[in-house]
């Protein structure tokens, strides 16, 4: 009777899904050719090949990132139904010096030989020193081939390149610049407008993430086809969060938190691109997007106990509705602040306006640091401007020295193109450079800063005289919470306050924040206003709580 031979089964792994699809490889980048070869390798060792685990397009260098190699294990742990395992080469297997050596202590204790097609394979002592060898230099060389990888993305991120795929609303594109096939950016005609529409809408401040979601996709926006979704999927709410926060769109690239100015074309003007950050921080300082919107949600706070103040509606017996702001820690009784009517809590929040004047001090002060700082900037700019000419000279004086050496035989015409195209690489992000100083006006900041500057001596009547989407940002300039006290729901006070980054446009003009306007103005949580004052209870916005309402959209 002939024995059974051993049983033994083949691990065949590639790094990408396109080798997945490659039929032949002499270097072993098909999962066909490692087929062959272990089967072969199983033939000559006397082995029954009875299974294949096969690794698609995994390249993680640790097998614990490596599903199927896992259960390769776990069958050997649980059944101990084989006796070998065979794999095309051990760099197919372990790219980590440690992962080799621990995984070959564990098959050597259940009874299992680990063989390579290709590389040398004994169970001597030499065999072990030629393994851990191997192991050594593939692992060497995995993170050597990472290091330059990751040289070249940040090199080209610095160039203002787009390191890996291209974000939605872009294209990877390859054009021949100087006789060569370059790889670069650009803009999707399909999605790019989709981009900019998103972030129009959702500056309004009238869209959640899902609704705008909804409203992209029946427009007519998805993610770009794929062979398992030729159609394209539909673009997901986080993915447009993340959208609507990334730079690259205003036209930086950011790599390894270092960000650099992108040769790609932006979507999305600054001035846009700061609204939607705006509305995006007031989302995630408290408000949710539930049924009822109102511009105070998130801005205010308990005195008693520190917790949120919520906006919620009620209707009163005969149906008519009335709409608080009410301590979520009420709920449970942790708290005793009473409900507080919308409509005098609105005037609560108006009367405190009227203690955050600017004095005419404080303006005579701002103006003439303004001044003193648009001079200097101005200077600067001035500065800088002649520098970035002296330097574009200086680019055009090496062209023009490379293009001169076109012929001669010490210089290939492969080493000059990469010259020049660095040369011409590097003057376009001067000239980009140099159009932001160039298109700096400084006149006309200083006569915003100036008007606003007058209406902030009177806060209060600014405020009232806003639109309520405007006194939402204007609250979100000047405050990050108010915190309300009330003996009884018609009598709520601002008792304190934190600051936000008050008068923000002022500080950037100014060269730096303006964070201390007078001498007992702090930005500081320990702040405490004077004497509360107590809310104005007159009839002339009376309504104004069921003006500044509006369903949200589903």
């Amino acid at each position: 009777m002939t024995k059974p031979r051993p049983r033994a089964v083949a691990y065949l792994r590639v790094s990408t899904t396109r080798q997945m699809e490659t039929d032949f490889d002499p270097d072993g980048n098909s999962i066909q050719t490692q087929r062959e070869d272990c089967q072969a390798t199983a033939d000559r060792y006397g082995f029954d090949l009875v299974d294949e685990y096969l690794e698609p397009g995994n390249s993680a260098t640790s097998i614990t990132k490596r599903p199927v190699f896992q259960r390769l294990l776990k069958r050997i742990n649980e059944t101990g139904d084989i006796q070998a395992v065979i794999i095309y080469r051990r760099s197919r297997a372990f790219r980590d010096e440690w992962d080799a050596a621990i995984t070959g202590r564990e098959l050597k204790d259940h009874g299992v030989r680990l063989i390579s097609a290709h590389d040398y394979t004994d169970d001597t002592a030499e065999g072990q020193l030629v393994a851990s060898v191997l192991d050594s230099i593939n692992a060497y060389q995995s993170r050597a081939q990472g290091n330059d990888i990751k040289r070249k993305m940040a090199g080209k991120a610095a160039r203002g390149g787009t390191p890996g795929r291209a974000k939605l609303g872009y294209l990877n594109t390859r054009e021949g610049i100087d006789g060569r096939t370059v790889a670069t950016i650009a803009i999707d005609p399909d999605r790019a407008p989709f981009i900019h529409t998103a972030f129009e809408l959702f500056a309004t401040g009238k869209h959640s993430l899902r609704s705008l979601r909804d409203a992209l996709t029946a427009a007519g926006l998805h993610n770009r086809p794929t062979k398992a979704h030729p159609a394209g999927t539909e673009v997901a709410a986080s993915q447009l969060e993340k959208i609507l926060r990334d730079r690259y769109y205003l036209g930086y690239v950011v790599w390894k938190g270092q960000e650099y100015p992108g040769r790609h074309q932006p979507l999305v003007e600054p001035e846009l691109f700061a609204q939607v950050q705006a509305v995006l921080d007031r989302r995630h300082r408290g408000t949710r997007e539930s049924v009822w919107r109102h511009y105070l949600k998130g801005l205010l706070w308990c005195a008693r106990c520190g917790a949120r103040l919520v906006f919620e509606p009620a209707r009163s017996r005969d149906g008519r509705p009335h709409f608080y702001y009410r301590c979520i820690n009420r709920q449970g009784h942790r708290c005793d602040l009473p409900r507080l009517r919308l409509t005098v809590i609105e005037h609560a929040v108006e009367a405190h306006y009227a203690t955050i004047a600017i004095t005419e001090t404080e303006r005579t002060d701002i103006r003439a640091a303004l001044s003193k700082q648009m001079q200097a900037q101005q200077a600067t700019t001035k500065e800088l401007r002649r520098q970035l000419r002296t330097e574009l000279t200086r680019l055009d004086h090496r062209e023009d020295a490379y293009l001169d050496l076109v012929g001669d035989p010490a210089w290939p015409n492969e080493k000059l193109t990469r010259k020049i195209q660095e040369i011409r690489l590097e003057r376009d992000r001067l000239h980009q450079r140099l159009a932001e100083a160039e298109t700096t006006d400084y006149a006309t900041a200083e006569r915003r800063i100036t008007a606003l500057l007058d209406l902030l001596t009177d806060p209060r009547k600014l405020y009232r005289s806003m639109p309520d989407d405007h006194r939402q940002a204007f609250n979100d300039l000047c405050f990050d919470k108010l915190y309300v006290d009330a003996d009884t729901p018609d009598d709520p006070a601002i008792t304190s306050a934190d600051h936000a980054a008050a008068y923000a446009p002022l500080g950037r003009y100014c060269g730096k924040p303006i964070t201390n306007l007078s001498g007992n103005r702090q930005r500081d949580r320990s702040f405490r206003h004077g004497p509360s004052q107590s809310a104005e209870c007159s009839n002339e916005r009376s309504m104004v709580g069921l003006t500044g309402l509006e369903p949200a959209t589903p």
